[in-house]
């Protein structure tokens, strides 16, 4: 297949814009990445993008539109939430899963009967598709796996003689692909995390935004074909969820810690890799520019590609708000080939405690954050919720219990009205083993016992002065070990 190259300028786009209505690929510049485009309408042409970039028919692709109102040919649904988010964030690299109408063919949906949409800011993708007047379905302009595209000529390294035109824009401004939230249940999740953190979108809704559990995980990968393990089951609502992405062809290691730690620690292992005639890059990012980290990080990993790098050693950024999604998007890449430097108990290092609650726990979370606040030896990571308005606890119970297990956080506390049900809810989680105490010998003899790692309390039932006593006491309190770490272990395998 013979690839056009074409400019941005207004005759090329109607070419790109006839491609399209033929049934033809285009890719073509976003804010975020390069996607590559099909009409979105047209199960062949759809099936040629999936062709193209070797990507699994059951991976989801983005509708991009427009126009606000082309959101109602597509779905529907439309929430006062929906409408506050397309007021706020469109156009934009906000991506909104819907249910879809019987017009969008399944393949486009990856078989699903939802939809996820997005009307990105970059004007030449929006000029492209009301010049075709369709919506344009388009994933990355890559080929599966691959680091996204940020530049024409990531496009043109990947795709050329597999697609119709490739428009050579300007260099993606964003650089990690769109935030997708799903729309369809009675609390908006985030299934990608994007420039556009569940913060920003808690503010603009008034209410709770709350990140898919699994990706607060490592998830099992399998070592077969690298992909998330049990794949018969899992529909994935999103891309990204699913299969592996953005791998560079170089060895990746992570390393996560105490920042000076950790570029020392890359710094002694570049020089070792280099004496044995390795080809070594590193990335290493302050912990302040997180929105830099994104606009580059998928261009770094292909310049090493063509310098022949053997190893990439990077340095985690903090995992909160656009350093979260940022490191979505760093550990795929890495194939979870994480070195915690802060692993090794007595480091010295600041303990993590993630805190969650329902409505009826709420108060008594608040409480606790000003109890442990003022310790220096504890840094505190409030999961929500953030007001007394109704939540259901599961949410936060799992929520709790998948950061505890994912290792982002070493312990965790848990309230709600009793304790009773977030702890059954953080329990469902493999390698939780969450107590619910109302006594501070509970406490002692949940952690010297049964060395429970998430705390429950009832914000209903406990006064905060005795819920203090049980913190502290728990907090302090070592694991025996011995005969009770062979019934942990049980536990831990149930």
């Amino acid at each position: 297949m013979e690839t056009k190259i074409l400019s941005t300028n207004e005759n090329d786009i109607k070419v790109a814009a006839e491609i399209i209505r033929s049934g033809g690929l285009v890719a073509f510049p976003t804010e975020t990445v390069y996607g590559l485009g099909a009409n979105a309408l047209d199960p062949e042409a759809v099936s040629k993008v999936y062709k193209a970039k070797g990507r699994p028919s059951d991976n989801p692709m983005i509708v991009h539109i427009s126009h606000k109102n082309d959101m109602t040919k597509l779905t529907d649904l439309m929430t006062p939430d929906m409408e506050r988010l397309m007021d706020a964030c469109w156009p934009g690299p906000l991506t909104m899963v819907v249910p879809a109408k019987d017009i969008i063919p399944r393949i486009t949906t990856g078989g699903l009967d939802t939809v996820a949409v997005r009307m990105p800011s970059a004007e030449v993708a929006r000029s492209l598709i009301t010049e075709s007047g369709v919506p344009i379905a388009a994933p990355s302009a890559n080929l599966s796996g691959h680091p996204s595209p940020t530049t024409a000529q990531h496009c043109i390294d990947d795709l050329t003689g597999r697609v119709d035109a490739i428009i050579c824009g300007e260099s993606c401004k964003v650089g990690i692909e769109s935030t997708v939230i799903d729309m369809t249940g009675d609390t908006p999740m985030i299934l990608r995390p994007g420039i556009l953190t569940a913060e920003k979108l808690s503010e603009i809704l008034g209410k709770e935004v709350v990140p898919d559990p699994t990706l607060l995980k490592r998830p099992e990968i399998s070592s077969k074909t690298g992909n998330v393990a049990d794949t018969e089951d899992f529909k994935p609502k999103s891309p990204g969820m699913k299969y592996k992405h953005y791998a560079p062809k170089a060895e990746m290691v992570i390393y996560r810690g105490d920042e000076k730690a950790v570029n020392k620690a890359i710094e002694e292992r570049a020089a070792e890799l280099r004496a044995q005639g390795k080809a070594v890059e590193t990335i290493v990012y302050s912990s302040d520019e997180p929105e830099r980290a994104a606009r580059e990080f998928f261009g770094r990993l292909r310049d090493c590609d063509k310098k022949g790098t053997d190893v990439i050693l990077a340095a985690a950024l903090k995992e909160s708000g656009v350093g979260f999604s940022v490191m979505n998007r760093m550990f795929k890449s890495a194939g979870y080939n994480i070195i915690d430097l802060d692993n090794e108990k007595g480091s010295g290092r600041t303990m993590i405690i993630a805190l969650a609650s329902d409505h009826g726990g709420y108060a008594l979370k608040e409480k606790i954050k000003e109890h442990l606040g003022g310790r220096d030896d504890l840094e505190l990571m409030d999961l929500g919720t953030h007001s007394e308005e109704s939540v259901d606890y599961p949410v936060y119970g799992r929520l709790c219990g998948e950061t505890v297990a994912s290792g982002k956080a070493d312990l965790g506390i848990v309230c709600c009205g009793t304790g009773i049900g977030i702890s059954m809810a953080a329990n469902k989680v493999k390698g939780i083993r969450c107590g619910l105490c109302t006594s501070v010998e509970m406490a002692h003899l949940t952690k010297e016992h049964n060395n429970a790692n998430i705390l429950a309390l009832g914000g209903r039932i406990t006064e905060p002065d005795l819920a203090y006593a049980i913190v502290d006491e728990w907090l302090n309190t070592e694991f025996a070990g011995g005969r009770h770490k062979r019934r942990t272990d049980m536990l831990d395998e149930m």
